[in-house]
């Protein structure tokens, strides 16, 4: 898959806030045991990120103008909702 996953899918957050990810993404993110990063895009949309690949998108994010409203309100986004986490699988 070359570091990138593409498709669309339903995905739901259970009563303890847990994300489920297609099954198959999963077996492969759980796999490599490396941690994601799960953000958010204006859409309603989840982005996730293997974390080498998030550091360079947050490297280009860091870089927008802080006094640009745009730029700025992109950056609360995506920088200021990040979650870093590790995946496993739920019984």
């Amino acid at each position: 898959m070359g570091g990138s996953f593409h498709g669309a899918g339903v995905i739901t957050l259970d009563a303890k806030g847990r994300l489920a990810i297609p099954t198959r993404h999963r077996d492969v993110l759980v796999a490599a045991r490396k941690p994601l990063v799960l953000t958010a895009h204006p859409d309603g949309c989840a982005l996730l990120y293997q974390e080498p690949e998030w550091e360079t998108t947050r490297t280009k994010v860091e870089k927008f103008p802080s006094f640009d409203p745009r730029a700025s309100w992109w950056k609360r986004l995506l920088l200021g909702l990040q979650e870093h986490v590790l995946p496993e699988v739920q019984a």
